[in-house]
């Protein structure tokens, strides 16, 4: 059962920040383990459960959606171990674009969980507009109940300049955007350190589950 994350979590990421190397990973690696493998694959387990019964098309194997302790050697020189971690589960559509998904990432900065869509493009954004406008009432109560829960903040780089002045101020903030998502971020308070900080990521993915299956019928 997952109880939180630990001393161990910060202890190796601190350790690894002030040298990231293989080894000092495989010196610290029993911190990995228990502040980092252990906590995260059973936050993964709660997860799993949890969105087996919002969506099937969601869990995935642990290996998918949990990072793994070092980086991919192509794209990483000089860094070859992560220094953060994560949990995603996602759609993987045909070809893997405008993917919606949950995720919780943490690192020594800080963590942040909510719903995004991985790897976008414009037309992914442009299909979420055209569902908007199709479906106006629809989206409108939507985004209004999400927007009155409060839990996840809407972000996004918006155009500069207004492409839907007359459409309804609620509609607005999801049609102006070149890129949607929804999102809560935090410091590495004392929540970070026990079960309830499961209880806020539940909260918070249950008050955009409604948002998922928009995205999801739109894309």
């Amino acid at each position: 059962m997952f109880q939180g994350f630990n001393e161990s979590t910060i202890l190796f990421y601190e350790a690894i920040r002030r040298e990231n190397s293989k080894k000092t990973y495989q010196e610290n690696e029993h911190l990995y383990l228990e502040g980092v493998k252990v906590p995260l694959e059973e936050l993964y387990f709660e997860l799993y459960r949890y969105f087996s019964g919002v969506d099937g098309d969601l869990p995935g194997n642990k290996r998918r959606c949990i990072s793994s302790a070092y980086n991919d050697a192509r794209f990483s020189r000089g860094t070859p171990v992560k220094e953060y971690f994560y949990i995603r589960f996602k759609l993987d559509g045909i070809h893997k674009k405008n993917a919606p998904g949950f995720f919780f990432d943490a690192s020594l900065d800080g963590y942040k969980y909510g719903l995004t869509i991985y790897h976008p493009d414009a037309g992914g954004m442009n299909r979420i507009r055209d569902y908007i406008l199709d479906n106006r009432y629809f989206a409108k109560r939507v985004i209004e109940d999400f927007d009155k829960a409060g839990l996840l903040e809407v972000c996004g780089e918006k155009y500069k300049r207004a492409n839907y002045p007359d459409e309804d101020i609620v509609l607005r903030e999801w049609l102006e955007r070149r890129r949607i998502s929804f999102t809560r971020e935090d410091s590495l308070g004392a929540v970070f350190y026990k079960r309830d900080i499961l209880d806020h990521i539940l909260s918070a993915f249950d008050s955009a589950k409604e948002i998922y299956f928009m995205l999801k019928e739109a894309l």
